[in-house]
């Protein structure tokens, strides 16, 4: 089992990176920050004895990104599972962000996912068993005047992950995509909520249970479901008049 965790180095990421060692995978962690990396591939070395290698690489710069990720795995061996825990987002994401700002938060959320499936993808098709495992957001349920650009970018995602699954149906590669609520995470921390966070580390037992298994899209928490649903059916005379 050799696995690339592409936001490796914080939340959801990091947890994923804990329970895929406790697994015995080999890891190939990727991130924008150097230290951050070194100091969880140190950690994962000594817990749980596993080989780790670690790629240093700005999201916003996605050419340069999959170049780089590209040119490591290449000596990291055969990969065969994609975990994409990686995304950003800006608080005054509400519709008048410049170019550069904009495109930034599409590349981490969306763009640079593409890329690296892209790359990665026609040696995964000619593996037994392989795995893309990629985290929206409920931000996707219907877009709203915050987190424009963050919205179109998971929606975007989604769409992305629903033509893979069609795309890799007959193969070996089996593609998951979680659509999270409130995660407790540096964004997060102290915002008043309207429902529970859960912690990365449950975020990361719950793809470690469906590793194996066809699940497609989900919610979760599973209840997100229900919410969403109850959003999407708010006629829009309702709609234009909430503030959230």
């Amino acid at each position: 089992m050799r696995a690339l965790v592409v936001g490796a180095s914080a939340g959801v990421g990091r947890a994923l990176c804990e329970v895929l060692g406790a697994r015995g995978s080999a890891l190939m962690l990727v991130a924008s920050d150097a230290r951050d990396l070194d100091a969880l591939a140190a950690h994962l070395r000594l817990v749980y004895r596993v080989e780790v290698q670690t790629v240093a690489a700005d999201a916003t710069r996605v050419t340069e990104f999959v170049e780089q990720v590209g040119k490591a795995a290449a000596a990291f061996g055969a990969i065969d599972s994609l975990y994409f825990p990686i995304g950003a987002s800006r608080a005054e994401d509400r519709g008048l962000l410049g170019m550069e700002q904009a495109s930034a938060i599409l590349n981490s959320n969306l763009t640079v996912v593409i890329g690296l499936t892209s790359r990665f993808l026609p040696q995964l098709l000619e593996l037994p068993q392989a795995r893309i495992v990629g985290f929206s957001s409920i931000a996707a349920i219907r877009g709203r005047k915050a987190n424009v650009v963050y919205s179109a970018a998971k929606r975007g995602l989604e769409s992305y992950f629903e033509s893979l699954r069609h795309l890799t149906a007959a193969t070996g590669v089996r593609v998951q995509l979680y659509r999270l609520g409130y995660v407790a995470t540096q964004q997060s921390f102290g915002q008043r909520l309207l429902f529970p966070v859960v912690t990365p580390q449950q975020v990361a037992q719950e793809v470690l249970r469906n590793l194996d298994k066809d699940i497609g899209k989900v919610f979760f928490p599973r209840y997100w479901a229900l919410i969403a649903l109850a959003v999407s059916w708010v006629p829009w005379p309702i709609y234009k008049k909430l503030d959230f």
